[in-house]
C-alpha cells in the first residue's frame, strides 16, 4: 500500500472549529477491498479511530475522506486493507491545529541575529519553501530551495545545500516562531507556518495577475498542503515608498487580500499585517510615512484585517527588527490573530487613534496654557512608556515642525502634549514622523500605538488668531472694582499702539507694585453678519466692552491665565465693531490676558470675512 497525496509526514492539518480537521487521502494498493484507518497518539488509538472503515480500494486505487479529526497531536496514521492479504501504509507523525501563511518581505522572512532567536517548540511546525514539513526553527525562509523561479533565480538548490544554508546562517530570526509559540499557548493546539515571504519584494511582485511571481508561488505552497488556513500574517511595504508606488498601496492591498480570499474560498480569512517600522536613512520620510498611514487605515477599509505597530522595536541593522524584539512582535501578531479568529472578547483590536484635540493645561505658571490630547480607542491597561514618552510632533499649517512640545504625560487612553506656545490655527500633530523616529508608547498589553500622519487639531474650525495689536492706556489708579468701572474715554486709549508676540497680552513687568485698572482697545471688521464666539483667558479681574456696552465680566479672575478658558457668543452685523478690555492689575499680581474669536458656523479655519484692526 502506498499513500500518494493528502497527508505528509509532520504536517499540520487545519482544524475547522469544533468539527476538527478533514483530509482527503489517495493512494495505491495491490489488494482491493475495505480500507480501515487507525489514528493513534502515544501508541493508543484516539476515540473513534481504531481500525475505522473509511472506504474501499478498487482496481488498485483508493480515495478516502477522513473527517472530524480532533485537534492535537502528534498523531500516527495507519491505513490497512482488510481481508486475507493485508497491506498497510503509515504516516509516523501529523498534527491538527491552526495553519498560518507568513508572507511579505524581509522583516517577515526574518533578518534578526540568530544567536538571539526564539526557541523552537515541537508543536510549532513549518512548511518550508521546499514545500516540506519540518519543525519551525529559524531561519524559516530559505528562498533558493523553492522550486519556483521567483525565489530561486532559476535554479533550485538541493536539500543538502538547503540544510547547509541553515547551518551557516548568522541571521534569519523572525516573528514566525514566537508567534507560533504564543498561539500554541493561547489555543492549546499545534501551529503550522507556511513560509512564502521574500526579502525586498514590492507589491508588483505580489500581483495576483502575475503568473510567475510571488502570489502564484504562495498559492502553490498553500495548495500543496491540501488544506485551508487559519489566516495570513503580512509584513511588507518597505519596497513601496516611492511617489508612484506609495500612492497605489491601499488599492493593491485591497486587490491582494480579495484575491487570496477568493482563491482559497475563504471570504472572511483573517489578515494580520504589521505597520512598517523604521529605517535608518536620510530624508523626510514622506512616502514611508504615507505607506504607514495607509496601513493604519486599512482595518477600516478591508474587513477582518488588523494592523499591529512595530515602530518602538529595536533593529539589528538599518531596517530589520532585531532578534531581541521579534518575540514581542510575535506576541503582538498573536493577539491580533486571536482577536480576529476567535472573537471571544478575551482580546480586542490593537490601539486605534480616535481624536487629536485642544485642551487646557492647569499648570500654575505664567504664559500660554496650551495642550493637545491625543486620544486612542482599544487601549487596554492604559498608555505606557519606557522612559520619557516620545514620538509626537507638532506641525504648523504648512507642515513645518514646531519644536514646542516640552512634556508629554499619559492618562489612561490619551496622551497629553504640553506646549510652550499656543500653536497657530490649523496646526497638526503626528506620531512617528520621518524615517527613524524615537517612539516608545504602548498599552498594557505591549501593543504599540500606531504611527499616524499629520492630523489637524480639533477645535480649530472657525478659530481666528489671537488679537495681538492694541491701543493701550497707562494704568489708571482707582480704588473701584473692575465690575463697576466705566468704559474709558476714547482719548485715553489712543496714547500708545502696541503689539504683543504670541497672543499673550503680558504687562506683568510694568505692573509691579502698582494698583488700578489697565485698558486696551481694538476692533474687528466683518464682511457679513456672523455669529461670533469670544474666547478669553485672564489671570486677574477682567471685563470686556463690545460696541460701547458691557459684554463680559469676571471680577473674580485669578491666576493662572488660561487661553480660551471663558467664552461668550454674540451675533454681530457686518461692519466695524469696537472691543475694549479692562483688567484690575490686582496690586501687581496679574500678568495679562488672551482674546480671540471663533466664527461658529465655519467648518474650516477662516481665511477672510473677519479682520482685526485698531
Amino acid at each position: 500500500m502506498k499513500l500518494i497525496s493528502g497527508l505528509a509526514e509532520g504536517q499540520v492539518l487545519q482544524r475547522l472549529g469544533k468539527a476538527g480537521a478533514t483530509m482527503f487521502l489517495s493512494g495505491e494498493t495491490d489488494t482491493d477491498g475495505p480500507v480501515q484507518v487507525t489514528i493513534a497518539k502515544a501508541g493508543r488509538p484516539i476515540s473513534g479511530w481504531n481500525r475505522r472503515k473509511v472506504g474501499e480500494a478498487k482496481r488498485g486505487r483508493f480515495t478516502l475522506k477522513l473527517a472530524s479529526i480532533p485537534a492535537g497531536g502528534p498523531y500516527r496514521l495507519r491505513l490497512e486493507t482488510a481481508g486475507k492479504d493485508t497491506e498497510s501504509a503509515d504516516v509516523k507523525a501529523f498534527y491538527v491545529g491552526d495553519v498560518w501563511i507568513l508572507a511579505g518581505q524581509s522583516n517577515m522572512e526574518g533578518a534578526g541575529r540568530l544567536p538571539s532567536a526564539a526557541r523552537p517548540h515541537s508543536l510549532v511546525r513549518a512548511f518550508s519553501q521546499r514545500r516540506e514539513w519540518r519543525q519551525a526553527l529559524d531561519p524559516l525562509h530559505i528562498h533558493v530551495e523553492s522550486p519556483d523561479a521567483c525565489h530561486n533565480y532559476g535554479r533550485q538548490i538541493t536539500r543538502e545545500m538547503g540544510e547547509e544554508c541553515r547551518k551557516r546562517s548568522s541571521s534569519g530570526a523572525g516573528a514566525g516562531v514566537p508567534f507560533g509559540r504564543e498561539m500554541l499557548v493561547r489555543s492549546g493546539v499545534p501551529q503550522g507556518l507556511i513560509c512564502v515571504a521574500r526579502g525586498g519584494s514590492s507589491m508588483d511582485l505580489w500581483n495576483p495577475g502575475a503568473p510567475d511571481q510571488l502570489y502564484a508561488s504562495m498559492m502553490a505552497s498553500v495548495r500543496a498542503t491540501g488544506q485551508p488556513v487559519a489566516g495570513v500574517l503580512w509584513y511588507q511595504g518597505e519596497s513601496d515608498i516611492s511617489f508612484e508606488s506609495s500612492a497605489l498601496y491601499t488599492e493593491r492591498m485591497k486587490t491582494l487580500v480579495s484575491a487570496v480570499r477568493r482563491d482559497l474560498r475563504q471570504p472572511r480569512l483573517p489578515w494580520v499585517m504589521v505597520q512598517i517600522a523604521r529605517v535608518f536613512r536620510a530624508g523626510t520620510g514622506e512616502y514611508w510615512n504615507s505607506v504607514q498611514e495607509q496601513q493604519r487605515l486599512l482595518p477600516g477599509i478591508i474587513p477582518d484585517l488588523a494592523t499591529v505597530a512595530a515602530i518602538d522595536l529595536a533593529l539589528d541593522d538599518e531596517i530589520h527588527i532585531g532578534a531581541i524584539d521579534m518575540p514581542r512582535l510575535g506576541v503582538r501578531l498573536a493577539r491580533a490573530a486571536d482577536w480576529l479568529l476567535n472573537k471571544t472578547g478575551k482580546e480586542s483590536s490593537p490601539p486605534q487613534l480616535r481624536a487629536v484635540r485642544r485642551t487646557i493645561s492647569t499648570e500654575n505658571s505664567p504664559g500660554p496654557k496650551c495642550g493637545v490630547d491625543v486620544v486612542f480607542d482599544r487601549v487596554v491597561g492604559g498608555i505606557r512608556a519606557d522612559g520619557e514618552p516620545a514620538g509626537f510632533c507638532l506641525l504648523d499649517p504648512q507642515g513645518v515642525e514646531l519644536p514646542w512640545i516640552f512634556k508629554t504625560t499619559l492618562h489612561g487612553d490619551f496622551a497629553r502634549l504640553h506646549i510652550m506656545r499656543l500653536p497657530p490655527p490649523g496646526s497638526m500633530i503626528a506620531y512617528g514622523r520621518g524615517f527613524y523616529p524615537r517612539c516608545n508608547l504602548t498599552d498594557g498589553r505591549d501593543l504599540a500605538l500606531p504611527v499616524f500622519a499629520a492630523r489637524a487639531i480639533e477645535g480649530d474650525a472657525g478659530l481666528m488668531p489671537f488679537v495681538t495689536t492694541w491701543k493701550v492706556c497707562p494704568v489708571v489708579e482707582t480704588a473701584s472694582f473692575i465690575d463697576t468701572a466705566r468704559k474709558p474715554e476714547p482719548g485715553l486709549l489712543s496714547t500708545e499702539l502696541k503689539t504683543y508676540e504670541g497672543g499673550f497680552i503680558n504687562e506683568h513687568e510694568a505692573w509691579q507694585r502698582k494698583s488700578g485698572h489697565a485698558f486696551w482697545c481694538a476692533a474687528l471688521e466683518l464682511d457679513n453678519a456672523q455669529t461670533i464666539e469670544c474666547l478669553m483667558g485672564y489671570d486677574g479681574p477682567f471685563r470686556m466692552w463690545l460696541d460701547g456696552r458691557s459684554f463680559f465680566c469676571n471680577a473674580g479672575g485669578t491666576n493662572p491665565c488660561i487661553a480660551d478658558e471663558s467664552g461668550k457668543t454674540v451675533k454681530l452685523s457686518a461692519g466695524r465693531h469696537e472691543v475694549i478690555v479692562g483688567m484690575d492689575i490686582n496690586h501687581g499680581r496679574a500678568w495679562g490676558f488672551f482674546l480671540r474669536f471663533r466664527l461658529t458656523g465655519a467648518k474650516t479655519i477662516p481665511i477672510d470675512g473677519l479682520r482685526y484692526t485698531v
